[in-house]
């Protein structure tokens, strides 16, 4: 992708160099039995931030960062597909 619009170019790089400060947390934030939300991790019980009826849905997650929300949608039976303007950031979510 040559020729980027420098603020896409300047986004990538910033996500690209914190990417591997993700790695921790985005694995903590995998193994948990529920989904967290926030700084506060509050709990999905509370937030009822995810629908209910997922199973055989298509889903978007733009900005996908670990991927967090799509395994949260994947394992609720959604068919999720996670974006992101950075390459390191993917990498984390295909490993996870």
């Amino acid at each position: 992708m040559a020729d980027l619009p420098e603020h896409v170019a300047t986004n990538r790089a910033f996500w690209d160099r914190l990417a591997a400060s993700y790695v921790e947390s985005g694995r903590h934030n995998w193994e948990r039995e529920e989904p967290a939300w926030g700084i506060f991790s509050v709990p999905e019980r509370e937030v009822a931030m995810l629908p209910r009826a997922l199973e055989g849905r298509d889903a978007i997650e733009l900005g996908c960062g670990t991927g967090y929300v799509s395994a949260w949608l994947a394992r609720r039976g959604a068919r999720p597909v996670g974006i992101d303007n950075s390459a390191r950031q993917l990498e984390t979510a295909r490993a996870f």
